[in-house]
């Protein structure tokens, strides 16, 4: 277990992680589930509680009882390689594991410790994009958790993508992929292409054709239950515009934005808006 291949996928929620998982996990040679969220809500934690304890003066708790490498190694870990595991028994050997859970880039320190032959891809999108969908999210009576502020919205639409950027010079080059979600959508044969070759995972025309076939957009909701794109939640995908959010928000919501997210947006490659080219 611990030489499998393995994918983790993450980024900012309803930044298309979804849809980028769904097209590498209909290639043959991958296995998968729904998030797992192992890193963020599970060993991301308990890592978290156990610094905690060991800067305490008096330290009590696991932290009296595990080095820092002891606990990591004997503890987390072990969660960790559990949970692949499980979803390994899914397929026959020698698939590639993969797992979706959007917060895995906040966690990538643990990531690399506890799987260093992993690959790992971030996907970002424009702001504002992600911004218009948890905007019409929160009208959901499933979308409690997109109800945020501008502000709110903004520091952690910056703080999934600088943790990203932060991996960069954590995680090796060859290990670490980004893909924007609006290059996806622009050339999906050509950028899918690129990530399967990254991964080390067989590609032809054939292949990718039947790919992006099965995992347009538009046919998320009209899926058997059982099947990993079933969502019960009603409205859970939307159009998957790369560009919607200009009719979908309003000037001052755009301007507030950028005003909060430009720095990092502009080392992301997104510019600010221009009533002469919409799809900046």
């Amino acid at each position: 277990m611990a030489n499998a291949r393995s994918l983790l996928v993450g980024g900012c929620p309803r930044s298309g992680t979804s849809w980028v998982h769904f097209m590498l996990a209909t290639h043959p040679d991958t296995v998968t589930c729904r998030e797992t969220h192992v890193y963020d809500k599970y060993v991301g934690p308990l890592k978290d509680w156990y610094d905690q304890e060991y800067s305490l003066e008096a330290a009590d708790g696991l932290s009296a009882i595990f080095s820092e490498v002891e606990f990591v190694d004997a503890i987390l870990a072990p969660i960790v390689q559990t949970t692949l595991s499980r979803i390994a028994a899914r397929a026959d050997p020698g698939k590639m594991i993969l797992e979706k859970t959007p917060g895995n880039i906040l966690r990538y320190e643990l990531v690399a410790r506890i799987q260093p032959d992993a690959k790992f891809l971030f996907v970002v999108r424009d702001p504002r994009a992600v911004y218009a969908s948890f905007k019409a999210a929160s009208q959901e009576s499933w979308g409690g958790w997109t109800r945020k502020s501008i502000a709110e919205f903004c520091q952690s639409w910056t703080f999934y993508t600088t943790a990203y950027l932060a991996a960069r010079n954590y995680i090796p080059k060859k290990k670490l992929m980004c893909v924007s979600y609006e290059s996806l959508m622009t050339d999906t044969a050509k950028h899918l292409s690129h990530i399967l070759q990254w991964a080390d995972l067989k590609t032809s025309k054939q292949l990718l054709h039947q790919i992006i076939d099965e995992n347009g957009i538009d046919k998320f909701r009209s899926v058997d239950a059982g099947s990993l794109k079933y969502e019960t939640r009603k409205d859970f995908y939307r159009t998957g515009k790369a560009y919607g959010w200009v009719e979908e928000l309003d000037l001052a919501e755009i301007k507030e934005i950028e005003s909060r997210c430009i720095n990092v947006m502009m080392i992301m490659g997104y510019s600010r808006y221009s009533s002469s080219n919409s799809s900046t």
